[in-house]
């Protein structure tokens, strides 16, 4: 991102070329950057200058990625242009108010989901941008950083004050460019941070060699202390002192750790780091020590269940935010392998074994960090330990199964005993009132499985689409018949079909029986395709799949519903009073379950769920681990 602001030819080396940093690559380039992979896996960057970017043409897709998506919102926040981000389930899932309030400050809007998550546009500014001094309200580098990238293209002085230090590497990294910026203590303790935009840099190349991600270089660290008879080395590790609270926190309970060849590197401190395998001991960790380690705490969980006595971890209010609820989600997969582990407020506390049982499958909730910490977990427990999905690994760290394996690991696929699943292709069918989230889970459980994913329900839209744009009454069955014919793909795509007149409108041809029929043939059509599918809608696993492998029913409560259809609309920007929801999804919950053919109703042999407490990611998990019962796929 910074080199891209620069004028001049970037040469970057050693770049982790995981699934965030490509997307991110990606993104740049939609916003007109020139990016080239040259040979020796060095990425060439064709720097557009400060208000070089151009608009994008297409959504950016940050897939996992949420500091990606959080710095790139503050870089084009000064241009005057939108710019439409989206995610995975995960990074949807993910709050973005915190960079949403300063940026606001400066002068952009934006239109988002409910809570301010993705989807979300960016409306940038180049005339009403100001500069701001924003004081956080808790000490994040994402925050501080999107501020400041936004600062880089805005006239005056843009000032982030933090209430305790935070990573400094976007810092850095532009004063290694060039850039005058300044940081400065305050009486109170805090550290104001600021810089000019639009600081006349003179066109520079520049060669920047990335050094080892402390918190990628942490799992092999944690690995090689707890297994017996390690004896490792770690070349060109980054060692700011703003990144290293693992480190000291381990050299606390007693690892032998030791840093040598210190040098600077592209402006940040490195060295190579050493482990040998150490008995280690239960400390208290200081709340002040989390900014410099908050991606850490899964792994040093892992250790502190391999330490001798009780680790206490004090701050950790932030991972109830990440990629997961990561609180949650270590205290639940210490438990399942055995240690005893709890939260008192925003307070971690494991009791550790000298012989951790292991022997469980982890349900990681797509969080790379659980997945690689608890792998590591079981290259020294008693029994091996399993994720549940290992494909979040991918985001940050591509090669850590290969790497771990080379050191004497043995992760690998869980081995698999050939059943139904490899004679004939998957087909699921999801059914459920409107509001129930049965679509959400549906794409999900597609895109888990990589099975073809098709929403019924948005072939009724789209005849209702083709009816309301052409001016005739929805209750015109020849009307809808003729729609219904004239169906193709190309029309399932279209945005309108989104819109709450036109599902009004499908729910009214859906009670036709010869729409039905018609769109009955394209449907099975669909699932004889022989790639397997998802299929979502209100009779498919009664009618359109009743021989469907898996069926689901998802429920939920009428006021739940209407609820999350009101926050949707208004995330949309769409004004509309909550009654007149509910009432709309009262009448249309009548029709479905009141027409004579195909009416709205579980299959008999169908699971059921109801969403009415539970959100999206639980709801998966549920479906997930239904399928995973019958077909184990999971990764160890």
């Amino acid at each position: 991102m910074l080199s891209s602001q620069f004028l001049g030819t970037t040469r970057i080396s050693g770049l982790l070329e995981g699934d965030d940093v490509m997307n991110t690559a990606k993104a740049l380039e939609s916003l007109g950057v020139v990016i080239h992979r040259a040979p020796g896996s060095v990425w060439e960057i064709q720097g557009v200058g400060f208000g070089g970017l151009a608009e994008s043409h297409n959504v950016l897709d940050m897939g996992n990625s949420g500091t990606s998506t959080r710095l790139l919102m503050g870089l084009v926040s000064p241009y005057p242009f939108t710019t439409f981000f989206t995610g995975d389930d995960s990074l949807r899932s993910r709050p973005m108010a915190r960079v949403i309030k300063p940026l606001t400050q400066m002068g952009a809007q934006f239109v988002a989901r409910n809570d301010n998550k993705l989807p979300l546009a960016v409306i940038g500014s180049s005339t009403h941008m100001m500069p701001i001094s924003y004081r956080l309200p808790v000490a994040s580098a994402q925050v501080k950083s999107a501020i400041l990238l936004a600062g880089l293209n805005t006239r005056g002085r843009t000032t982030v004050i933090e209430p305790e230090p935070t990573r400094d590497h976007t810092e850095n990294m532009l004063r290694y460019m060039g850039l005058d910026v300044q940081s400065v203590a305050m009486p109170d303790g805090a550290l104001s941070v600021s810089l000019m935009g639009q600081q006349n840099i003179a066109p520079a190349d520049h060669d920047i060699s990335v050094p080892a991600d402390p918190s990628s270089a942490a799992f092999l660290i944690v690995a090689a202390l707890i297994c017996k008879q390690s004896d490792i080395t770690i070349p060109n590790v980054c060692i700011n002192p703003l990144r290293t609270g693992l480190f000291t926190t381990l050299i606390e309970m007693g690892a032998k750790i030791t840093l040598k060849n210190k040098r600077i590197v592209a402006g940040e401190p490195v060295a190579d780091v050493t482990v040998t395998s150490s008995d280690l001991k239960g400390i208290v960790v200081p709340a002040g020590r989390a900014p410099s380690m908050i991606d850490e705490y899964p792994i040093l969980a892992v250790a502190a269940a391999f330490a001798k006595g009780e680790t206490v971890m004090h701050g950790l209010s932030e991972l109830r935010v990440k990629e997961s609820d990561r609180l949650s989600a270590i205290i639940d997969a210490l438990t399942r392998c055995g240690i005893t582990a709890r939260a008192e407020g925003d307070t971690l506390i494991v009791t550790g074994s000298k012989t951790p049982k292991g022997g469980s499958t982890i349900v990681t909730h797509f969080d790379h960090r659980i997945a690689m910490s608890f792998l590591v977990f079981g290259m020294a427990s008693l029994e091996p330990v399993t994720v549940d999905d290992a494909t979040a690994i991918q985001t940050s760290f591509p090669h850590f199964a290969a790497l771990m394996n080379s050191l004497g690991a043995v992760i690998a696929p869980v081995a698999v005993t050939h059943t139904p699943i490899a004679r004939h292709p998957l087909v699921i069918a999801i059914d459920g009132p409107a509001a129930s989230g049965k679509g959400t889970l549906a794409r999900r459980v597609a895109d888990y499985l990589g099975l073809e994913y098709l929403d019924t329900g948005s072939l009724y839209r789209a005849v209702g689409m083709k009816i309301v744009y052409a001016g005739k009454d929805p209750k015109d069955l020849q009307a809808a018949l003729e729609a219904a014919r004239g169906i193709d793909v190309e029309d399932l795509a279209n945005p309108r079909l989104r819109q709450e007149r036109i599902g009004q409108a499908a729910s009214v041809v859906s009670s036709f029986p010869e729409v039905r029929h018609a769109l009955l043939e394209f449907q099975r059509n669909f699932v004889k395709s022989g790639k397997g599918a998802v299929l979502d809608g209100r009779d498919i696993g009664t009618v359109v799949c009743p021989d469907a492998d898996f069926k689901f029913f998802i429920t939920a409560t009428l006021y739940a519903r209407a609820k999350r259809r009101h926050k949707e609309l208004e995330g949309q920007g769409i004004e509309v009073v909550f009654d007149s929801v509910l009432e709309d999804l009262r009448e249309r919950d009548e029709r479905d379950e009141q027409r004579s053919i195909a009416p709205m109703k579980p299959a008999d042999d169908a699971f059921l769920i109801d969403s009415s407490s539970s959100d999206a990611s639980e709801v998966f998990d549920t479906v997930r681990q239904v399928i995973a019962r019958k077909y184990p796929m999971s990764a160890a």
